[in-house]
């Protein structure tokens, strides 16, 4: 289900394969209407995190099967954060020794990263400056 608000975007339900591209639409398209051309080139840096933190969901929480995901965006006094929760158990990176470079990709393109993983699932949060949008 995917909700939007005046301060933020929200996506609760099934990540897979298939619905994986559209949330990727879905928060570029949020993302262009609340920033316009004010985010510039920041817009490509954020899509390209949170493609990564949700395809490592489906990869690493639920191994290529569908599973659940909660992804909001909001912008909180001229900071872009974005969350990616799920209710999977990751297989740890150091089991995959050809994996890896998905969390190092993230670090390079964000201003904060925050991991943490319970029994319950793993949350994934991601922080950027945002400029806020100027009304004439």
């Amino acid at each position: 289900m995917e909700e939007h608000g005046t301060d933020g975007w929200r996506y609760r339900g099934t990540i897979s394969p298939r619905t994986l591209p559209s949330l990727r639409r879905h928060l570029v398209s949020w993302l262009r209407r609340r920033a316009g051309d004010e985010v510039g080139r920041q817009a490509d840096d954020v899509v390209l995190a949170c493609w990564e933190a949700m395809a490592n969901v489906l990869d690493h929480a639920y191994h290529g099967r569908p599973g659940l995901i909660d992804v909001r965006a909001r912008v909180d006094e001229d900071v872009l954060i974005v969350t990616v929760a799920d209710q999977g158990r990751w297989t740890s990176v150091t089991e995959q020794s050809d994996r890896g470079r998905g969390l190092r990709l993230i670090q390079a393109l964000v201003d904060g990263l925050d991991m943490r993983s319970t029994d319950d699932g793993t949350v994934i949060t991601l922080t950027w400056p945002f400029p806020a949008r100027r009304t004439a």
